[in-house]
Parts: C-alpha cells; structure tokens; sequence
C-alpha cells in the first residue's frame, strides 16, 4: 500500500512548480537550495541540505538517518511511507515528506524546519530559511554616503529597490534611524528605508553591507533634465505675463489700496507672527529625540519624549479593557500624538494588576502599595504612593470593593462601562446591582453604559440587605491617603528617582522586587518628572544581540545621564514596552513582542 502511494506522488510531478528557497546566516554565505513544489508543500534536495551543513548521514535499505552533530537530533526518513520523523518522536512526525525525483530524494521543508529549528518567510515565490531574522543593527549617514549594516550575510534577493528607497525582507530594525531617512514597516519582517533623491545614489551590496554612494555625474545629469523641464516649461509660458511684471502689478495694487486695507494687513501679519510663534512654542512643549547612550561603556538606544501636561493632555488609555485588542491597530485609532505601555498586567487574562484611574473614575484597584504616576486636576504630574479604600453602603451596610474590571473572584466586585470581556459571574453566586447617579436602576445582570456602574455582591450578604429593589441609594465612599484631587493614575514600580524618601528607603524599594524585575537587562519603559515639571516618557531598547536591554541600577544611571529629573519610576517593560510616536512604533520590537497591551498612557491636544 505505501509503495502505491509513493508511486502516486511521484506520478504528479506533471503538475509541480519551482520556488527559490535561500538560506540566510550570520556567518555563512548564503546559499540556494534545490528544491521541488507539489501542490502547497515544498520539498528540498536532502543531499545539498546535508552536504551544506556537514550532517551525518546513515543510509539502510528503505529508511535514511541524518544526525545533526550539534545537538545528536536524528531526522528518520522512510523511504517507504514517504515519512519524516525526528528522534522517533510520533508527535514529531510528518506524512507525505519524503519524495523521489530524478534519482535524488527531496524532503519536506516543514520537516526540515522542525528537525535543524529553523524558521522561513516567503514573498514573491521567494522563501528564505535561517535560524535567526535578520537585524539592521547599524547605519552610518554622511553627506555622501550611507551604510546599512545587517547582521546577517546578504542575499541579493533580499533587496527589493523602489524608485524612493529600497525594501529589505525579512529583517527588522534596532538601530535609531537618522532623521533624514524615513523609515516604514511595510510589514511583518518587510522594512523600507526612504532616502531623499535616491536616485542620485549608486547602490553596492557586499557582504553584511548595503552601501548608497551619491554619484556626482547621476547629479549632473538629474539636473540637466530639470532644467530641461524648466526651459520647457518657460517656452509654454512665455507669451504669459512675466512674475516680475506680476509683482510690480501687486505693488501698485497695494500702493492704491487705502489705509483701512494697510491696517488689516498689518493685523494679519501680526496673526501670522503669533502662529509661528506658537508653532515654535509647540515643539518646545513637547520635544521626542531618540539617542544613543553610553551606559558604562555600552551603547543603549533610548527613546525620549518631554511633555508640558500644562499644555497636553496625558491620559490613560484602554485598549479594549478585558479583551485588548492589536495594540498598534488600537493605537491608530485612537490617534495620541504620542503614546507608551503603561502599568503591568496579568499575561494569561491580559487584565491590569494595579491602582488605576481615568477622568476621576476608578477603574481598577489593588492591594499593593507601589508607586503610582498621577495626574491631577489642575494638571500637575507626580509619583506617589496611594492607599486606597473603595467602600459602597447599600440600605446603609458598608460593603468593601476588592476588585473592579476584573474576572478576579471577590466577594463584592464592580464594573464599569470602560470593561469589554464577558461579564463571566452568574447570577447563581451573586446579586447585580446597576447604578446609575447613586440609585439602583436595575436589579438582574446587565452590561453598563456611559457612567453606570455595576455591583457584584456575593449570596451570602443577601440576609443583611432584604428587599433590595430598584430606586434604593448606593453611596459610593472612596478614602484615598493623599491630599490631592487625581485625574490621570496608573500604579507601576519599582522607584528609581524620587526627592521624597531617603536613599535607606529608596533601596528597600528596589529590595521589595522581585530579582528579575530589579537585576535582568531587558527593554524599559520609564516615566519620569523634571525640576521644570516636565513629563518625560522613556523607553529603553532591547532583546538585542548587540544590547540586551537594562537593569535597575542602569536604568538610575540612565536618569542621572539625561539629567535634572525629581521623580521616576517603572512601568510595565520587556516585551511589552512600546513607544508610539506619530503614527508609528519607534522601538525595536522583538519576534516575542507582546501585541495585546490593556493599557497605555497617551498624549493628545487639549481641546
């Protein structure tokens, strides 16, 4: 029967195609393997595969056995079943994998793939294979040269030139790209890089290196052409009145004009000054640089912003709270001329863990005791430790809320509008009170809107409130240890900087974290307030062969190097950091990156 059925694969080799499969490294050429495509699979010629990467190969009569020395994996071909299995796992095991061809034996490049661990990305019947994504890890900007430097050994089918630039696949970017060259990801592991009059370059490829030389003759020549079209243009236009005899005509206008016209000229020129003075004042609001930082002799790419909250508006944002949403997806269309990850977050439910508030409203709570970054009322920023007691008196018995907008058990739980998952309690196990300017307007499980709220509170307190109907008041109590009206509050830590504690308590801070919190180098996301009550946004990069990221010690260092902050802390970091400035995601994103963040801290013009 197997026999027959290797017999029928091989009779449909009538209607096979060809795609090109290369394989990308760190340290060895590229190379492109020989290879077959039966319907949607693709099979690669084993014996280039073996040769190329000096396995061991222990032929018997119907099976073959590829040990790969690296790490004594053995790869089991049968040539009868046509079946490839890997250390004779049967959960690593793939049918229809092995098939014959002109006398040499090709097999199936998923089984491959699982047996060396590799990973493939395919475009344009182009598929590469590698064991890690290719990184941009350094581009080097002159007047007339620029260098792109990548951390694998380039295949020219890489490379993909466009009439502004030029695409590179698959690859990512970690390096901070000079001002003049706009950047773009096209896609997953698709990036562009677009350079003003490329045209004017000349493009070299050699080894890990993309090297863009300007070409003075390719200058001359452009431009020779533009004053052909200009002399072209002039030709077409010469019967036309000449833009010098236009201005003269303009002054005589302005010259028979009366005072009153003089007058409102001069008003508008003073409105224009006025908006050129609050465009300046604009970019002194809000400044975002991205640099390159020495951290005792390592060089760590870091993403600031320094925000006015004055003159800006900085809010918490939910994506989707419950059931978060693509995070840039989100972003793009909620629009913030600029936004970070926020506070930290349960992976498994991607619920927030921590104190927060938005607009005044308490959308989350919790029992730790960490820093919080504030907003208040009259749009002061601050860091500050915040004990909060939510108590609620229904028929005038005090009930304690221990969660809010979270699948949480408690006994006595609320929602807001603001929470977009299920509502998974039953009615079984509690009351639902909804409440709506401090009065039950509903008894019965329902989803609240706008600013109703609704109340969970468990069976077993129903003997202190009988008879509870609609129209009864709710009086909601919130005991907050600090003196201030909050607007804006997100909980994070660890402290990093603050003018508050003494350096005692600041390292016991760092000692009540965990050692992976405070010790591993990983991507950071730091929100901090100067002297001038500025609100700095800081994301650090990492998950980079050439920078890992920082520790906590770093990350105070890192502060001192910007200079002349009061008060830092954390907030949620490694792959979940993300720094969003207009329109794009400006840090490196590893392939582990966290695409669903619940919350984030967002900028906008004030209204």
């Amino acid at each position: 029967m197997y026999k027959k059925i290797f017999l029928i694969l091989a009779m449909l080799f009538a209607i096979l195609s060809f795609s090109n499969v290369y394989y990308i490294d760190i340290t060895k050429n590229s190379t492109e393997f020989t290879n077959i495509k039966l319907s949607d699979k693709v099979f690669i010629n084993i014996k280039q595969f073996v040769d190329f990467f000096k396995l061991q190969q222990f032929p018997s009569k119907n099976i073959i056995y590829i040990s790969n020395p690296e790490n004594n994996d053995i790869l089991e071909l049968d040539l009868i079943k046509g079946t490839a299995r890997i250390n004779f796992n049967i959960n690593r095991s793939f049918s229809s994998a092995v098939i014959s061809k002109d006398e040499n034996l090709y097999v199936w490049l998923e089984a491959i793939k699982d047996f060396f661990n590799l990973k493939s990305f395919e475009v344009n019947e182009n598929i590469f294979i590698y064991k890690s994504i290719p990184r941009m890890i350094k581009i080097e900007y002159s007047f007339n040269k620029i260098i792109f430097t990548l951390s694998h050994l380039i295949n020219e089918h890489m490379i993909k030139l466009e009439k502004d630039g030029f695409v590179i696949f698959p690859s990512i970017n970690e390096f901070p790209v000079p001002k003049d060259i706009d950047f773009k990801i096209i896609s997953n592991n698709i990036i562009k890089y677009k350079i003003n009059n490329f045209e004017n370059y000349d493009l070299l490829i050699t080894k890990r290196n993309i090297i863009l030389t300007l070409n003075e003759s390719k200058i001359q020549t452009n431009n020779e052409k533009e004053n052909e079209k200009v002399v072209e243009k002039s030709n077409d236009t010469k019967n036309q009145v000449s833009p010098l005899e236009q201005k003269l005509n303009e002054i005589k206008n302005q010259n028979s004009t009366n005072a009153t016209t003089n007058t409102n000229i001069k008003k508008k020129n003073e409105q224009s000054n006025v908006a050129v003075n609050d465009s300046k004042l604009d970019i002194e609001l809000l400044k975002v640089e991205n640099k390159m930082i020495d951290l005792n002799g390592r060089i760590v790419p870091v993403h600031i912003a320094r925000i006015n909250p004055k003159e800006f508006d900085i809010k918490i944002l939910f994506n989707n709270l419950g059931a978060p949403n693509d995070a840039e997806k989100f972003l793009k269309e909620v629009n913030p001329i600029l936004a970070i990850n926020a506070g930290y977050f349960d992976v498994s439910t991607l619920e927030p863990i921590g104190k927060i508030i938005t607009n005044g409203k308490i959308q989350h709570i919790s029992p730790y005791l960490r820093p919080s970054f504030i907003i208040d009322n009259h749009n002061n920023p601050m860091i500050k430790d915040v004990v909060m007691e939510y108590k609620i008196y229904v028929k005038d018995v005090p009930f304690w809320i221990k969660a809010i907008n979270t699948a949480w058990k408690g006994d006595v739980k609320l929602y807001t509008s603001e929470y977009k998952a299920n509502i998974k309690e039953s009615e079984e196990d509690y009351i639902f009170l909804l409440i709506e300017n401090g009065f039950i307007v509903h008894v019965g499980k329902e989803r609240p809107i706008n600013d109703q709220r609704l109340l969970l509170i468990d069976k077993k307190y129903l003997k202190y409130i009988p008879d509870i109907s609609e129209g009864d008041e709710v009086v909601f109590n919130i005991d907050i240890n600090q003196k201030i009206s909050i607007k804006e509050m997100v909980e994070g830590g660890p402290l990093v900087i603050t003018d508050d504690l003494m350096q005692e308590a600041l390292k016991e801070e760092k000692l009540s974290y965990s050692s992976s919190i405070i010790s591993r180098k990983t991507p950071r996301t730091i929100v901090a307030i100067d002297n001038n009550n500025m609100v700095l946004f800081i994301v650090v990069d990492g998950y980079m062969e050439s920078n890992p990221g920082i520790n906590y010690d770093e990350a105070q260092l890192l502060l001192e190097k910007i200079g002349n902050i009061k008060q830092a802390m954390m907030l949620d970091g490694g792959s979940s950091s993300m720094f969003y400035y207009n329109g794009k995601i400006l840090n490196y994103r590893s392939e582990n990156w966290r695409n669903k963040i619940p919350a984030f801290l967002g900028v906008f013009k004030k209204k």
